[in-house]
């Protein structure tokens, strides 16, 4: 019994190795995930575990993930925003990681009541398996082998497992979401939800404050959306609590763009060609800010 069980384990040792080897070489790629919870673990990790410090950090829900890294033409912009989560679990990350980003950009809206992820922040918090995956990262979401294949038979059959929604939704589709969203925002905001964004925004504040002692420029933010959405009673008013909770004279907001023709595929998240051009708009904020930090291009 004794030499099968360490036959067992000398074979699982091997494979383990073999397969460390191909994921440290570069023969195994890496998965972005295959579901949206295990795209926003590897999301956290990559950030948590990279020796890499991004000048620029963006943070908040699903809106904010539609800013793909890749529209930013290269500038150091990372993009931490947990798809169906908010700004808190960002928020609580920078919190986790040693080196601080110069500038924090972080999304606040009526998302701001759904509190850090659990399942995302408690592995990171784990003592040994923080270590296990800072030393070892084929025990890393990305590096998951069913998820690698799932990825590349995706890839192979033509597919692209990032493939947006607003790549494919009809516009037909389109209309009818949008209708949805506006009518169920034509009410006022309830009392209970305001009472959860004032609540959650204290801790927030708390957050912030202890972030900005560590030298970190933070901007406050909000996706623009469809002017049908964003001129609905309940987002009026959701808009102007937030404003009185950050007032503009102690927060500092990214200006508001100009452009009042937004277009969503869903009435809430940015089609790509709008998401572009909003991550151009940040980019351009920043390169005219009088604090500008090296590297923006």
């Amino acid at each position: 019994m004794m030499r099968s069980l360490l036959r067992t384990l000398l074979v699982s040792v091997f494979f383990l190795v073999l397969y460390w080897t191909l994921v440290v070489g570069g023969v195994v790629p890496s998965s972005e995930g295959i579901n949206q919870r295990q795209i926003n673990q590897i999301k956290a990790e990559r950030y948590i575990y990279s020796d890499r410090n991004p000048k620029v950090v963006l943070l908040g829900s699903s809106l904010t993930s539609e800013l793909r890294e890749k529209y930013f033409n290269g500038n150091p912009v990372k993009n931490i925003a947990i798809s169906g989560g908010s700004s808190q679990t960002g928020l609580k990350l920078v919190t986790l990681k040693p080196q601080k980003p110069e500038i924090l950009l972080v999304e606040l809206n009526s998302t701001l009541i759904l509190e850090p992820e659990a399942d995302i922040i408690a592995p990171i918090q784990n003592p040994l398996l923080n270590l296990v995956k800072t030393w070892l990262p084929i025990f890393r979401e990305e590096y998951q082998p069913v998820s690698i294949l799932v990825s590349y038979l995706k890839n192979r059959s033509g597919g692209d497992p990032s493939l947006a929604l607003n790549q494919v939704v009809s516009e037909d589709l389109r209309d009818k979401l949008i209708r949805k969203v506006v009518e169920r925002s034509q009410n006022h905001l309830s009392p209970e939800v305001k009472q959860q964004i004032t609540e959650q925004s204290q801790l927030i504040k708390q957050q912030i404050s202890e972030i900005q002692k560590q030298g970190v420029r933070l901007i406050l933010f909000n996706v623009p959306g469809e002017p049908k959405v964003a001129n609905t009673l309940q987002k009026q008013e959701e808009h102007s609590l937030i404003q009185s909770l950050f007032p503009p004279d102690t927060f500092e907001w990214l200006p508001e763009p100009t452009t009042a023709d937004w277009t969503t595929y869903d009435g809430i998240h940015l089609m790509g060609s709008d998401a572009k051009k909003f991550a151009d708009f940040i980019i351009k904020q920043l390169k005219d800010s009088a604090n500008l930090t090296a590297g923006i291009t």
